[in-house]
């Protein structure tokens, strides 16, 4: 191959690796692939991360959440719709169910969510097995100290992780972590941590919480003043210690409240409240804890914040708590584990291809299903939703008659302008159906009356029977066997049968 023909093909190499990500030359400098991309311009960093997860409210709401989501069990299936089907063994299911020998499944769960709070994002160090552990091993990598190497025309070439103590660099290929993170419209190498949305909401309680403390450590904390009377006249020395020492001996305690107080001299009492900015201070306290909660997505009364709390309101407050921030989040969770852990398990025959969580375990979200039950219920009745169809969404095999929908008239099937009674009897309503039995006519079709069955034949004529008599035969072996069938394909027992 000639020099220009070598340039010609490395010309068509790199454009086709150009069309997998055709803005990358635009997008990545150079020294990103080999140093990595700077994360801190949207997540904090090591000092901030330090002092905000130790901030009341933030850690407050980090540690609510951490406790919420980890409780959420992970379940892995293979296959979609009537072939979907739950693996509960395989290296993928019990790696994940064991993470490592010094960390639980839990502790893995609580870290991670903490950290997606702090920096927006986590990381996974997936080991591979060795004598010690022929599964391998998941370890937390801390955020602050991972950096992602963008490339023009890959993407993503792998991650750098700073030692925290110093030292070199550790080189991870793509396959060898698994990063989470919150989308970032203005970075998409770098998550966008819901802390820069909180953060002047957190600084500022912090400094009210600061400026509150000096009332208490450097302030004067007096319950009130006693001055003369007169504004021209003052205490002397000895008449302000002993006023001093008769109120504190007289009136100080519970045992000694509400006493009558005798003075020898005029003297004016003013009590010490709270003044205005006082309670500017502890609304403002409410004001920026409410910031906080809805930059993470969670519901102040649920978090301490009492103000405006109703015990009525819970179950739906939790339900909106559950519905627009937590379950969205445990989604994107699993759909990041579904694309970059359960690879990496390819090679084995029976490695699950998605996993789900479960939200059965949620109690705020039991009434939601309930609602949704009652929708898919009115659509079968209206027959916007055939029963197979329904079937399929629940993963459940279809059956023979739900392929067409049921209509309201006595719910039988409607199908090619008729009503198709189920038992396979041929469409429309049968003559014998109906009450009385067709109308009799004469030779030449035209009705006829005709007397009572029982006029006509004395024999047919109803009987009233004894007490006795309606013993006898409901004693009969015949009519039993008839009633326990009966009554058993209606879903109750016959009296007396066990």
């Amino acid at each position: 191959m000639g020099a220009l023909d070598r340039i010609l093909s490395r010309a068509v190499e790199r454009g086709g690796q150009e069309r997998a990500w055709p803005v990358g030359h635009g997008n990545v400098y150079g020294w990103e692939t080999s140093w990595g991309h700077d994360n801190q311009r949207f997540s904090p960093d090591e000092v901030e991360a330090e002092t905000y997860a130790t901030q009341n409210d933030v850690y407050s709401l980090l540690a609510d959440r951490a406790r919420l989501l980890s409780g959420l069990d992970l379940r892995f299936f293979k296959g979609d719709g009537t072939k979907k089907k739950e693996i509960e063994s395989g290296k993928a299911v019990e790696l994940y169910g064991h993470v490592n020998k010094f960390w639980a499944p839990s502790r893995l769960a609580r870290m991670d969510e903490m950290s997606m709070g702090l920096w927006g994002e986590t990381y996974w160090a997936l080991e591979p097995p060795s004598k010690d552990s022929p599964l391998g091993e998941i370890w937390w990598l801390k955020p602050s100290q991972v950096f992602p190497a963008p490339h023009p025309d890959k993407y993503l070439l792998g991650f750098w992780y700073q030692p925290i103590l110093g030292g070199q660099r550790i080189w991870f290929d793509i396959d060898e972590l698994v990063w989470f993170r919150y989308p970032n419209p203005l970075d998409e190498f770098t998550a966008l941590s819901p802390l820069v949305a909180a953060k002047v909401a957190a600084d500022t309680a912090n400094a009210m919480m600061r400026s509150n403390q000096k009332l208490f450590t450097q302030g004067l904390q007096i319950a009130g003043l006693v001055t003369p009377s007169n504004p021209e006249l003052t205490f002397s020395p000895e008449q302000a210690d002993d006023l001093e020492k008769y109120l504190g001996k007289r009136f100080t305690g519970p045992e000694k409240a509400h006493r009558w107080a005798v003075l020898r001299y005029d003297a004016q009492f003013r009590q010490m409240s709270m003044t205005p900015k006082d309670a500017e201070f502890v609304s403002g306290l409410n004001m920026t804890f409410r910031q906080v909660c809805r930059a993470y997505g969670m519901q102040p009364s649920l978090h301490g914040d009492l103000e405006q709390a109703s015990p009525g309101d819970t179950d739906a407050l939790e339900r909106i708590e559950w519905a627009r921030t937590l379950k969205p989040d445990a989604q994107l969770r699993a759909e990041e584990i579904k694309e970059q852990y359960l690879p990496r398990f390819a090679a084995e025959r029976a490695t699950p291809d998605h996993c789900e969580f479960d939200f059965t375990q949620v109690p705020a979200l039991q009434e939601s299903e309930g609602a949704v039950w009652e929708r898919e219920a009115a659509m079968l009745d209206r027959s916007l939703l055939t029963i197979n169809e329904w079937r399929d969404r629940r993963g459940l095999p279809p059956v023979p008659w739900g392929e067409a929908p049921w209509m309201p008239l006595n719910k039988g099937q409607w199908k090619d302008g008729q009503i198709q009674v189920p038992g396979g009897m041929p469409g429309g309503l049968p003559q014998d159906a109906m009450q009385g039995g067709p109308v009799p006519t004469d030779e030449s079709g035209v009705p006829v009356e005709v007397p009572p069955d029982d006029e006509r034949n004395p024999v047919n004529k109803p009987q009233r029977w004894t007490h006795g008599q309606a013993r006898s035969f409901l004693a009969d072996a015949e009519v039993q066997d008839f009633l326990k069938q009966a009554f058993a394909r209606n879903g109750h027992k016959p009296v007396g049968v066990r």
